[in-house]
């Protein structure tokens, strides 16, 4: 098992119109359109190219299946809407919702 957080060169094996499959270290992983970017993706094919290797953050395993989801845009600021602060939830909404509320607290006050 390869942990969670960590970023990986990953090969695409597969694209579909919503989602990519990936092999890296011979494991299998999936990232969908929506980890793709921030901003509308229309078309995957435009941010990466079949057989191409690739980094993605890993974001989430399946230990029964032994396959992954990955991100694309959270290793790529641009690819965020709102990329000042990025704010990584690994460990459910409660924590996703409490670290929003922290930089939220720091954010200066717009006139």
């Amino acid at each position: 098992m390869i942990d969670i957080n960590k970023i990986v060169k990953a090969k695409v094996m597969r694209i579909e119109p919503t989602f990519v499959i990936v092999n890296f270290n011979e494991h299998h992983g999936i990232c969908h359109i929506s980890e793709i970017s921030d901003y509308h993706v229309s078309n995957i094919e435009r941010y990466m190219k079949l057989g191409e290797f690739y980094s993605f953050l890993l974001i989430e395993s399946d230990e029964i299946t032994n396959k992954y989801r990955l991100s694309f845009k959270q290793i790529r600021p641009k690819l965020l809407k709102h990329h000042r602060e990025i704010i990584h939830s690994f460990s459910g909404f409660k924590n996703l919702y409490a670290a929003t509320l922290k930089a939220l607290e720091n954010e200066p006050m717009h006139s």
